[in-house]
C-alpha cells in the first residue's frame, strides 16, 4: 500500500489519475449527447416519447441510479480536485519567475491556457443543469407504449421548456463550445501522460481527438439549436407543449400516479388517445371504483336495489278485540 500512496501523492501520478477520470467523462459526455439528439425528431409526440423512454430507462432503477451518480460525482470530483493541485503546485513551484518566451508564441496551442478555467466554466454549469432538473418543473407524462404505460416524468417537456428559451440556448451553446476546447487538449495530454507518445501515432491521435471533440460540440450544439426551432417554429410542438402543461391534464395524472399501476396502464390508451378528456376519464373512473361494494356483483354497475318499507296489516292490532265480535 505504501508504494500506492507514493504513487498517488507523486506529480505523474495525479497526472495520470486525472487523465484516466477524464478519459471516463468524455465517453460518457458522448454518451450523454447521443441520448439528447432524440430531441431532434421531426416529429414532436414521436420525440417526446422517444426521450421520455429513455430518461425512464436511465432513471427506473433507484439502486442503479444512486450507484452511477455516485461514480459521476466521484470521477468529476476526482477530476477537479486533481486540476485544481496541481495547478496550484505549478504556481507555487514557478514562483514569481515566469517562462521568458511565452508559450502561446510556441507550440503549445490556445485551450492549454484556458483548461482550468473552462474547466470551472463547465462544473459551475454541471452543478446548476442537475440542480435544475432535478428541483425545476415535475411535469407528469402517460403513454400506452412508454414504460408499460405508468405515468412518468415528463423530462421532454422540462427540457424543450429550458431550452425554448433563446437566451439558455445560447448559453448552453456557448458551454459545449467551451467543452469542446477542454477536451481538445484533455484527450491528446491524457495520453502522453499515460506513455503513449510516438513520432507516428501522437499527430494521428491528436487528429482524432480534433474530430472527437468538433463532433460532440457540434452534436449538443445542433441539438440546442434545432430544439429552439423545433418547438418555437413547428405549429404541432406547440399544440403539444399547451395540452402537455395544461393545468387540469397535470393535476389529472398527478391523481392517477397515486393508484395502482394496473389502473395507470389501463386507462394510458384513452388518455394519450383524448388529454383533453384525462381529468374526466380519471374522475370517472374513481368514481367507478369507489361504488364498487356488495350491490355491484359481477361487474353489475346498476344501483342495489333499495329495501321497501313494510306494509301496515289490515288486521286489528288491538289484542282486546275479539276476532269478528266488538268492542
Amino acid at each position: 500500500m505504501k508504494w500506492l500512496l507514493t504513487y498517488l501523492t507523486s506529480s505523474i501520478g495525479k497526472k495520470q489519475v486525472m487523465g484516466a477520470t477524464g478519459c471516463c467523462l468524455v465517453l460518457f459526455v458522448l454518451g450523454h449527447m447521443i441520448g439528447n439528439l432524440q430531441l431532434l425528431m421531426l416529429d414532436p409526440a414521436a420525440a417526446q416519447a422517444a426521450f421520455n423512454t429513455y430518461s425512464h430507462l436511465l432513471t427506473k432503477s433507484k439502486l442503479l441510479l444512486y450507484v452511477a451518480e455516485t461514480g459521476l460525482v466521484v470521477l468529476f470530483g476526482t477530476h477537479l480536485y486533481l486540476a485544481i493541485t496541481l495547478k496550484l503546485q505549478n504556481y507555487k513551484a514557478r514562483g514569481t519567475a515566469r517562462y521568458v518566451v511565452e508559450a502561446r508564441k510556441g507550440r503549445k496551442q490556445f485551450p492549454t491556457f484556458v483548461m482550468i478555467w473552462s474547466g470551472l466554466a463547465i462544473a459551475a454549469f454541471i452543478v446548476w443543469h442537475v440542480l435544475t432538473l432535478r428541483n425545476g418543473v415535475h411535469y407528469h407524462y402517460i403513454n400506452p407504449d412508454v414504460a408499460g404505460g405508468i405515468v412518468v416524468r415528463d423530462m421532454w417537456l422540462t427540457t424543450v421548456h429550458f431550452l425554448g428559451n433563446p437566451l439558455f440556448a445560447a448559453f448552453y451553446i456557448t458551454i459545449m463550445l467551451l467543452l469542446g476546447f477542454h477536451m481538445w487538449h484533455a484527450i491528446s495530454s491524457a495520453f502522453q501522460t499515460m506513455g503513449i507518445n510516438h513520432q507516428k501515432w501522437t499527430p494521428i491521435i491528436d487528429k482524432l481527438a480534433i474530430i472527437y471533440c468538433v463532433v460532440v460540440a457540434c452534436g449538443f450544439g445542433i441539438t440546442a439549436a434545432g430544439t429552439w426551432a423545433i418547438i418555437n417554429l413547428d405549429e404541432r410542438s406547440k399544440a403539444i407543449i399547451e395540452q402537455a402543461k395544461d393545468p387540469d391534464y397535470q393535476s389529472a395524472l398527478e391523481a392517477l400516479s397515486q393508484k395502482p399501476l394496473d389502473e395507470q396502464k389501463r386507462l394510458a390508451k384513452p388518455i394519450s388517445a383524448r388529454p383533453e378528456k384525462a381529468k374526466f376519464i380519471v374522475e370517472r373512473q374513481s368514481l367507478i371504483r369507489g361504488g364498487e361494494g356488495p350491490g355491484f356483483k359481477g361487474g353489475d354497475k346498476r344501483r342495489p336495489e333499495r329495501p321497501r318499507p313494510q306494509q301496515e296489516s289490515a288486521e286489528p292490532q288491538n289484542p282486546e278485540v275479539e276476532e269478528g265480535g266488538e268492542q
